[in-house]
């Protein structure tokens, strides 16, 4: 199935899927992880929908998108998954894609071009979990 990380961690209380190596900067299963990062691109695209992100959170976004992709993208090439979690990371990187688009498409008196990092760079996974953790993304965090 997945992998054995190194030191055995729960992902939350009643999981019982272990933490892999390359999540513990955000201490989530693959399952629980793609999951809370499908609820955030939805709640993200409904924030641009609505035109309700202004410049500043419509860059958190981008590096949010970022970085769930390369955390992903570590898991992929990482892991053994089971197909159904392949399908959910599938899932989870068109939600991903699709979310940049939105962002990209936005009208142009609405907020400026989203900035592209210099390539090779790997931002740090702080921003992951700082973003699961704020105020203004309580709902996604407590479903998870």
């Amino acid at each position: 199935m997945m992998g054995k990380p190194s030191e055995y961690r729960d992902c939350i209380p009643r999981c019982k899927l272990p933490v892999p190596t390359e999540l513990d900067s955000v201490g989530l299963c693959v399952y629980h992880f793609t999951w809370s990062v499908e609820e955030a691109c939805a709640e993200m695209h409904r924030q641009v929908a609505l035109r309700k992100a202004a410049v500043e959170r419509r860059a958190e976004m981008a590096t949010y998108i970022r970085e769930c992709a390369l955390l992903l993208a570590r898991v992929t090439s990482n892991l053994c998954l089971s197909d159904d979690l392949k399908r959910r990371v599938i899932c989870t990187f068109l939600s991903l894609m699709n979310l940049r688009e939105n962002l990209e498409r936005a009208p142009s008196g609405y907020a400026s071009e989203i900035p592209v990092p210099a390539p090779g760079l790997f931002p740090t996974p702080a921003v992951v979990s700082d973003w699961l953790n704020s105020e203004s993304n309580a709902t996604v965090r407590s479903q998870v």
